[in-house]
């Protein structure tokens, strides 16, 4: 699953950079997945009208075990989701907040499931809608019974009926991004310098699947903070989220100009490119 998600990325920013230097794609390659062919390793090697693009791909955690958190917690509150959406008392959305890492060794998920959908439906006719003037009786924070973590719910205006979840922030979040785009590009961008030519372009595409913790301009401070340091910088540089149904691209590097100098730099949004 991991690598049809992979492909199916990097096929959908292939096919918007290729349209976005107006050159035409020939051919693509998948030299890691094919170590018999003599061309250089790297996730993609596509031939186009009088250019060649080699891309990196990679999913950038905004702290250790963030991938796997999120699955995790997706895991675990998509069901609580499904049985509150809509049936909670309206006007107003609802918002359960929970630490980073809270769900981690929680056992007996359906138990778990059970009883948050029982405290949430217990606590959310009290809540009054948001706002300034009724704070904090918009919001009541338990670790209920049978949960085994605290959470927060949260009642808002707007979006009525709706259901969301977020995360609250680890201590040191932005060291720890540091961290782990500084150890995204240590293994990336060698492997792209190698490969680069006169008359190939390489790339280095981010994905990032946390916009709870990570927007683009957080993740483009660190990875510009990190470049400064580096001899081996790709030529360009892209992040999409992938978190929402519609995916939402940035040039963050395009030849020599950063972000901010970039021209229509973005947001770009795309639907994933079918098999």
């Amino acid at each position: 699953m991991e690598d049809k998600h992979e492909d199916q990325v990097c096929n959908t920013l292939v096919q918007f950079i290729a349209k976005r230097k107006g050159v035409i794609i020939d051919r693509g390659y998948c030299p890691d997945k094919d170590k018999d062919n003599n061309q250089p390793s790297v996730d993609r090697l596509v031939k186009c009208s009088g250019l060649e693009i080699v891309l990196e791909h990679t999913l950038i955690e905004s702290y250790p075990e963030q991938i796997a958190d999120h699955c995790r917690i997706k895991e675990l509150l998509g069901h609580v989701k499904s049985e509150v959406e809509g049936q909670l008392p309206i006007p107003g959305h609802y918002e359960l907040s929970l630490a980073v890492g809270a769900v981690k060794g929680a056992k007996d998920t359906k138990s778990i499931q059970r009883a948050l959908i029982r405290w949430i439906e217990n606590e959310a006719p009290s809540l009054l809608i948001g706002s300034p003037d009724v704070a904090p009786r918009h919001c009541t924070t338990e670790k209920p019974a049978g949960v085994p973590f605290e959470v927060t719910l949260y009642r808002w205006p707007g979006n009525d009926g709706k259901f969301y979840f977020s995360l609250i922030a680890p201590e040191n979040l932005e060291a720890k991004r540091a961290q782990r785009i500084r150890e995204a590009l240590e293994k990336k961008c060698p492997k792209l310098h190698n490969a680069r030519g006169k008359e190939r372009v390489s790339i280095l595409l981010l994905e990032a699947d946390d916009i709870s913790l990570g927007n683009h301009l957080q993740i483009n401070k660190a990875l510009t903070d990190e470049l400064s340091s580096r001899n081996d910088v790709p030529d360009d540089i892209y992040l999409v989220s992938t978190e929402l149904e519609e995916w939402c691209v940035w040039i963050l590097k395009e030849g020599t100009k950063l972000f901010r100098d970039i021209q229509d730099c973005g947001p770009h949004y795309l639907h994933a490119a079918t098999q």
